[in-house]
């Protein structure tokens, strides 16, 4: 039993069995991906997610995961496509995913964990991404699992020079959520970006943790995240900007900002600026706040109800994250489940 205080539970985690749904989509690409062979796993030290319990326990009984290796100036203009969808058959996801991206190659993978049934689903997994120099990693990940469900999510990259990592994160369901990104910036002028919405309702939980490592000269950061809480849920976040010894001339930016739509949420916010280096430049802001009246005023004086009037300031807070996915498809299915979060608002 996982003992979580961040949110107030104890955790029991479940049997694993047999995952059994096919869930790469290559677009039909010439690519090197083997399912189930975690190769050159190495783990960054000091690097622990979302505890040690959770490694540990995708180490000992992942039942489906993948490795992608892009190979030299290799351009992957197609994302790829990995969906780990949960029903009754499938009720367990545990994966380990692991992505090596050689120099001045790039990629786009879409990874999608879902629910299409009622069942009480839980997922464990982590994602490795390598890029060395050069290089472009786009990862978006997607969680949409359905009300009773539990999802905890652990992500690591390792940036060398003039690489670049871009994360986005969309927390859209689950019962009670776990995420954490971790980028380490190891090389001169590698730079790490992420760029996160979330949506809390009913009495939804969730922990999330974002941290942007700087070990290299000039290496640069972004966090943007933009929250949503309405009814009773409750949110922990905690940024992060650390720069380490060396990372001279390194710049880093964290911003988060969470929209209160009801006076029994709960949001905690923690942003944390770390140093070791002089030379450096670094800013963190959280905001949380109601919506704003005269927005909320303004748009139903213009014949809107206030349901609308709040769904559509929510969207437009989310927009810039959600249309940078990139898959109509997708886009539409996220803004289609914004959108049924405000039926009973």
């Amino acid at each position: 039993m996982v003992k979580w205080k961040r949110i107030g539970m104890d955790l029991t985690f479940p049997n694993v069995p047999k995952y059994t749904k096919d869930f790469i989509n290559d677009m039909g690409q010439p690519l090197n991906i083997k399912i189930y062979e975690p190769s050159d796993d190495i783990s960054p030290q000091g690097f622990l997610g979302l505890g040690n319990e959770f490694l540990e326990h995708i180490d000992n009984n992942y039942n489906s995961g993948f490795t992608l290796h892009v190979r030299r100036r290799d351009k992957i203009r197609e994302p790829i496509r990995v969906e780990y969808i949960m029903n009754d058959e499938n009720p367990t996801v545990v994966d380990k995913n692991i992505i090596k991206v050689d120099e001045d190659s790039e990629v786009t993978v879409i990874i999608d964990y879902k629910t299409i049934s009622d069942t009480k689903a839980f997922h464990n997994g982590i994602t490795k991404v390598y890029a060395k120099e050069n290089s472009i990693v786009n990862i978006i990940k997607i969680q949409r699992m359905n009300e009773s469900s539990f999802n905890f999510d652990s992500n690591v990259a390792i940036v060398e020079g003039r690489g670049k990592v871009n994360w986005i994160s969309v927390e859209l369901g689950s019962s009670i959520s776990g995420a954490n990104y971790t980028t380490f910036l190891d090389g001169e002028a590698s730079e790490g970006y992420l760029s996160s919405i979330y949506f809390g309702d009913g009495n939804r939980k969730m922990d999330i943790s974002y941290s942007m490592i700087h070990r290299g000269p000039r290496s640069i950061s972004n966090i943007d995240t933009k929250g949503v809480l309405m009814n009773e849920a409750r949110k922990v976040f905690r940024g992060n900007l650390d720069f380490k010894k060396g990372a001279r001339r390194a710049k880093g930016n964290e911003e988060e900002y969470v929209i209160l739509l009801d006076p029994k949420v709960k949001s905690d916010s923690i942003p944390g600026l770390f140093c070791e280096e002089d030379d450096v430049e670094g800013n963190h802001a959280a905001s949380a706040g109601q919506l704003d009246k005269n927005k909320l005023f303004y748009l139903m004086s213009r014949g809107l109800s206030e349901r609308d009037a709040k769904k559509l300031i929510v969207e437009a807070s989310f927009r810039p994250i959600i249309d940078s996915i990139p898959s109509d498809e997708l886009r539409e299915e996220i803004n289609l489940e914004v959108e049924r979060r405000f039926a009973n608002v």
